[in-house]
């Protein structure tokens, strides 16, 4: 309890919130109680509230903060010695070895996706919208320039039905780890550039497998 108290505020949040990844990882969101947390925790409920007003903020921020640590997992940096399909395939990679990393915390982020609550949509629809944001941005290093407005709006859709067909491959396999993560890895590429490839007023991307 000692070296508990000595945390700062951002830790002692910090631990809380892992703490909820791992317990909405393994347990329905209605089963879960705030003083359960707090308790496994070794603090007080008043004290879990001080950081949370409620359960829903809780997961909300539980959701936000795998999110984020996913979002920065799958940073991978810009390769221009690699084609499109190779940093495609190294970036769900990196999705993928962060699921086994934290299985639990990816999957009480996924719990947190499509979910009616217009706080848990938004988080999902920033994180697709950063995500996208990056793919858009590669791809159109890959062509070498900035693309027409009509042509980005087209690839932009493209893209975000990519993203949903790729977050529900690399589910199944949180389900699942016998999947081969490689194979999971080339199908969403080749997905990708397969969707691209029939945008047609995308022009040809550079594919080098």
């Amino acid at each position: 309890m000692a070296d508990r108290r000595r945390l700062s505020p951002e830790d002692r949040r910090n631990e809380l919130l892992a703490l909820g990844a791992e317990v909405f990882g393994q347990r329905p969101y209605d089963e879960v109680r705030i003083d359960e947390i707090a308790e496994r925790a070794g603090v007080s409920r008043a004290l879990m509230y001080h950081y949370f007003p409620d359960k829903r903020a809780f997961f909300a921020a539980v959701v936000r903060a795998e999110g984020e640590r996913l979002f920065e997992a799958t940073n991978t940096p810009p390769r221009p010695d690699l084609s499109l399909f190779e940093q495609l395939r190294a970036g769900v990679m990196a999705y993928l070895d962060y699921d086994e990393a934290h299985p639990h915390g990816a999957w009480a982020a996924y719990m947190g996706m499509g979910r009616s609550d217009p706080v848990l949509r938004g988080i999902d629809e920033m994180d697709n919208d950063r995500q996208a944001n990056r793919i858009i941005g590669r791809v159109t290093e890959s062509l070498g320039g900035p693309l027409d407005a009509g042509v980005e709006r087209d690839l932009r859709v493209v893209v975000y039905g990519w993203l949903a067909f790729t977050f529900e491959m690399c589910r199944q396999r949180i389900v699942d780890p016998s999947i081969d993560a490689g194979a999971v890895a080339d199908a969403c590429s080749h997905a990708l550039l397969d969707a691209l490839a029939r945008i047609p007023t995308l022009p040809a991307l550079p594919i080098r497998e």
